[in-house]
């Protein structure tokens, strides 16, 4: 009885560190913004905030995985979790006494606790159960991962409402507390474990895939795919993909020599886990897909920017009930049977946010695609890849796989971004022009023996500076409208005013001065804007939805390739 609290005290505490970790991976992205001007950094700068965690996260995943393999799970979670949260102490102290610097050097300590919390807890609960309940068991991990990775970027904007932008530090202090008592349960619980022959430790392939990684991820997390050929030329493009080019193969060789490799190459010539490693990177391809979703539903809704993160809980509600039920169904048939049928409502649920709620904008065909997405997602990010790893490897390496499957989910994560943003980039290229065809065309009045300045707003962008084209740009389609006002008036007062005050200003004349006579122009051509809303809002929102509908036609077809990859999976439930 005493052992079996143990091994549940244990299973909290792993559960808990999962929840924790995946729900941090979230909550910083609303704040980055709300970081930057605290700091008085760009925006190309701030982006370090997340950047320099993803890397390092990636690098310390298949080194954590084969230290807990050969040392102890339990250990080496602990030390993760120490690091986790004296970097998010540190992270949130550097609010109120630090600098940028140090919050980027609490983000890499951070990480490299982060990057060993899910594949270790990810192994020891498929560990701790029989092959029957393994599936369950799994299936608990990808629904709490996923209710928590999805609720991350809505908790994170809660937060700050509630605190205060000047107080963003408070999003890392909430995770030392957690941490803390993550901590005191793991003393509480004593439990044995098994723990392999000690070997030499792989620091040369350690250092390797480490600068392997990096090289991969930087390169990628830069990449324009919309923008390729120009992207690729960059100097924070093409050196990291050359670096990795050639150090991939070096890595290769020393890990073939290295008696006990931290990346294990058998995995490779293994079917099963060779498929799921080619799932594991589709299923993170898709999953960014859900990044867009409270900006879709806030333009279908037209509900204004920051206030759709309870459409991502709807879908999160979906993606934690199906997934432990996912885990059950694994056991009772077999991985390949959930990763198709997930796969399957992921598309279907992609197509119709495409094809019939950005058409048919309403809150019911909003559901019924969130719906469909969320249970997919429950059904293709746990129980089933878990479980394929976890059965066709040894158990003393159950957490090196789990880490090298994390990671190949992680660089699918990195590279799905920067391919689907294209489509909204585009739309909102063609955005400017698709307003100026519906903004009212401006009547100027007439003076006598007089030629009224020349003033079509319709006519096109040229002329127009960069910063007025991103009053338009910029805009929600709760905004739109006052933004064009603002567009417009700004217009007039550049390009028609002196034309007035030169009018005006003449021998003889006898009408209304300058500023009157503009303060009736402006005011008149701004009702005039403010007659055509209507039609103004549904141009911004239809135009803005062209570019979700091809976004998420593109997370469609990456839902299909898992499902043709899931295909060639074995039958053998042995063996799925």
């Amino acid at each position: 009885m005493k052992k079996d609290n143990s091994k549940n005290l244990l299973l909290i505490l792993f559960l808990l560190g999962i929840f924790m970790g995946a729900l941090d991976t979230g909550i910083v992205s609303p704040a980055r913004t709300v970081i930057a001007n605290s700091f008085n950094i760009s925006a190309n700068t701030s982006i370090w905030i997340i950047t320099i965690y993803t890397l390092a996260y990636a690098v310390a995943m298949p080194i954590a995985g084969k230290l807990s393999d050969n040392f102890g799970k339990k250990k080496i979670y602990i030390i993760s979790i120490s690091l986790f949260g004296i970097g998010s102490l540190l992270c949130g102290l550097s609010n109120f006494y630090g600098n940028f610097s140090l919050l980027l050097v609490a983000r890499v300590i951070q990480a490299i606790g982060g990057g060993g919390i899910m594949p270790i807890a990810t192994a020891y609960i498929g560990d701790s159960f029989p092959p029957e309940k393994k599936g369950a068991a799994l299936g608990m991990v990808g629904g709490i991962y996923g209710i928590a990775t999805t609720l991350g970027p809505s908790v994170g904007s809660g937060i700050l409402n509630i605190v205060g932008n000047s107080n963003w530090g408070v999003l890392f202090f909430i995770n030392v507390p957690i941490c803390l008592i993550i901590l005191i349960l793991s003393i509480l619980s004593h439990t044995e474990e098994k723990i392999k022959a000690s070997k030499k430790i792989d620091i040369k392939g350690s250092i390797l895939i480490s600068l392997t990684i990096l090289s991969l991820m930087y390169g990628l997390t830069n990449l324009k795919f919309y923008e390729f050929l120009t992207s690729i030329k960059s100097i924070d493009v093409w050196p990291y993909l050359l670096a990795f080019i050639i150090l991939l193969p070096i890595l290769v060789f020393a890990e073939k020599k290295a008696e006990d490799p931290v990346l294990n190459l058998k995995y490779f010539t293994n079917k099963e886990i060779s498929l799921a490693l080619i799932i594991a990177f589709i299923v993170g391809a898709g999953m960014m897909g859900v990044v867009f979703v409270p900006q879709f539903g806030e333009n279908i809704l037209k509900i204004k920017s920051g206030s759709g993160g309870y459409i991502v809980t709807i879908m999160a509600i979906f993606s934690g009930i199906s997934a432990p039920i996912s885990g059950k169904l694994v056991d009772r048939f077999s991985a390949k049977i959930v990763l198709i049928s997930g796969f399957t409502l992921s598309a279907i649920g992609t197509l119709t946010l495409a094809l019939y709620a950005a058409n048919h904008p309403s809150f019911f065909s909003l559901l019924i695609g969130l719906l469909f997405v969320g249970l997919g997602m429950g059904c293709t990010m746990g129980a089933p890849l878990n479980y394929i790893v976890q059965i066709n490897v040894n158990p003393e390496e159950t957490a090196t796989a789990q880490s090298t499957l994390s990671l190949i989910r992680s660089i699918g994560v990195a590279i799905s971004p920067n391919i689907l943003i294209g489509f909204i980039s585009q739309a909102g290229k063609n955005m400017s022009t698709k307003l100026m065809e519906v903004i009212p065309k401006m009547e100027m009045p007439q003076i006598q023996g007089m030629q009224a300045p020349a003033a079509n707003m319709t006519s096109n962008t040229s002329g127009i500076s960069q910063e007025q084209l991103q009053l338009l740009q910029n805009a929600d389609v709760t905004t739109i409208v006052d933004s064009v006002k603002k567009f417009s008036e700004d217009i007039l007062n550049d390009k028609v005013a002196p034309a007035i005050q030169q009018m005006t200003s003449v021998p003889n004349y006898k009408g209304p001065n300058a500023d009157s006579l503009m303060s009736t122009i402006i005011n008149s051509y701004l009702k005039q804007i403010e007659d055509s809303r209507l039609v103004i809002e549904n141009v911004f929102q239809s135009t803005l939805n062209s570019g979700y509908s091809k976004l998420f036609i593109g997370a469609a077809v990456i839902a299909i390739l898992g499902l043709i990859s899931s295909l060639l999976l074995s039958k053998n439930r042995k063996n799925s």
